[in-house]
């Protein structure tokens, strides 16, 4: 009889908090791509993180290069005007014929007022579309880990969107934040810091049940077990 209430009990347990990870797991946020917006934020680590040895990996945000062209006729009426995204050339829809005028505007990541990159005149003798192209604006970034007092224990600069750093000191608490430049000149504000923690004795159950994924694959196995174990002591049990 005791056998039979542990088990019962044991399994009523496991589903339940089978049923509570489920309900609580954030299923929004996993495979979710990061988006664009604003200046480029802290993706990994998350704000708090505590990490185990002395390498740790950061990673941001991208931020997007906008562009706006302008297609204007002979009488000055606008016929295009588009926004694109990361993109440095643009196909107009079949135009009639006409002379007339482009513009492909750079809008700063720092939101300073547009830049003219490139312009021009054409005429088309019948109805046609017609390719525009200008040159890229690059994006940089900029990456740098404070120590406590805020002195600056790392930097980097590259195109890329992470960075590895190591030999930091266990036991140290750090601050990171990053930010853009463009080939303009332009640069955003740094980002909202971000702490990390290195070298804790919490590290390891924080970084393995972060990851939801491998939270309910270990909830499943644990319930395989249990079920196993169950039926083992149901056999056991006197008829």
């Amino acid at each position: 009889m005791a056998d039979s209430w542990l088990r019962d009990g044991l399994l009523w347990a496991l589903v339940l908090y089978v049923v509570a990870t489920v309900a609580l797991a954030p299923w929004g946020e996993i495979g979710a791509p990061a988006g664009f917006g604003g200046d480029p934020h802290p993706l990994e680590p998350a704000d708090g993180y505590q990490h185990h040895n002395s390498t740790l990996r950061f990673e941001w945000s991208a931020l997007p290069v906008e562009y706006l062209v302008m297609v204007f006729n002979s009488t000055g009426a606008e016929v295009v005007n588009i926004t694109l995204i990361d993109e440095t050339n643009y196909q107009t829809k079949r135009l009639v014929p006409d002379f007339y005028t482009w513009v492909a505007w750079y809008t700063p990541i720092d939101e300073a007022l547009a830049e003219i990159l490139a312009s021009g005149i054409f005429s088309l003798n019948a109805s046609a579309k017609q390719a525009l192209e200008w040159d890229a604006v690059s994006v940089s970034y900029q990456f740098r880990l404070l120590a406590v007092d805020r002195s600056t224990v790392s930097t980097h600069e590259g195109v890329g969107l992470h960075v590895e750093v190591g030999d930091l000191e266990l036991g140290n608490i750090y601050h990171w934040q990053v930010r853009a430049l463009d080939s303009n000149g332009h640069t955003t504000d740094w980002s909202l810091p971000r702490s990390v923690e290195v070298g804790t004795t919490q590290f390891l159950a924080f970084e393995v049940f972060s990851e939801w994924e491998l939270a309910l694959l270990l909830t499943g196995m644990i319930l395989v077990v249990a079920l196993q174990a169950g039926v083992f002591l149901a056999r056991e049990e006197p008829e």
